[in-house]
């Protein structure tokens, strides 16, 4: 019995526990993923005024007075045009990359295009929030600027969707905003 005992014993303290598992951190990025990586997360959080901008403005479009409609317009308009400065860096960082593996090759052609795309989303707010943001067109922006912003955070999240497809195959681990790294 006393055997028995210490056999059972032996194989259950063999087991880890899950208690005890260390976990390491991520190996270091090379200079070539780190420039990358930089490049990337600077637009991505000029992207984050912009979806900052369409939630304030979908948040309370029926109670809003006529001066913040304009003005949330006008915040919409400003951070499209933002971020359309900030996307050539980010273009011509992905572009840059040197990159062998088939399989990154591709998702890299996915995330020109992607960025193509939001291009495209990001001037359509830009025109739609210029006009807005005029005098006299708080009612347009009580009426329309919801569905321009949802339409537009709609092209965000089709971005990022491919990003972090991009971003997981070159090994670039990128936390949200406001997230300490685990050290």
């Amino acid at each position: 019995m006393k055997t028995l005992c210490l056999v059972l014993l032996a194989a259950v303290g063999y087991q880890p526990l899950a208690a005890q598992t260390v976990i390491r951190p991520a190996a270091p990025l090379d200079s070539a993923r780190a420039e990358l990586r930089d490049a990337l997360v600077g637009f991505r959080d000029s992207l984050i005024t912009v979806d900052g901008a369409a939630a304030r403005l979908q948040r309370d479009f029926r109670t809003a007075s006529a001066p913040s409609l304009l003005s949330r317009a006008r915040t919409m308009h400003d951070a499209c045009v933002r971020s359309l400065r900030a996307m050539p860096p980010a273009r011509a960082a992905v572009e840059a990359a040197h990159l062998t593996n088939p399989k990154r090759v591709q998702l890299r052609r996915e995330l020109v295009v992607a960025l193509d795309s939001l291009k495209g989303v990001l001037r359509y707010c830009e025109t739609e929030f210029s006009a807005m943001s005029k005098p006299g067109q708080a009612e347009t922006v009580r009426g329309y600027g919801n569905d321009r912003a949802g339409r537009v955070q709609a092209g965000l999240r089709s971005y990022e969707r491919t990003l972090r497809g991009f971003l997981q195959i070159m090994g670039i681990r990128v936390l949200p905003p406001g997230v300490p790294a685990a050290g």
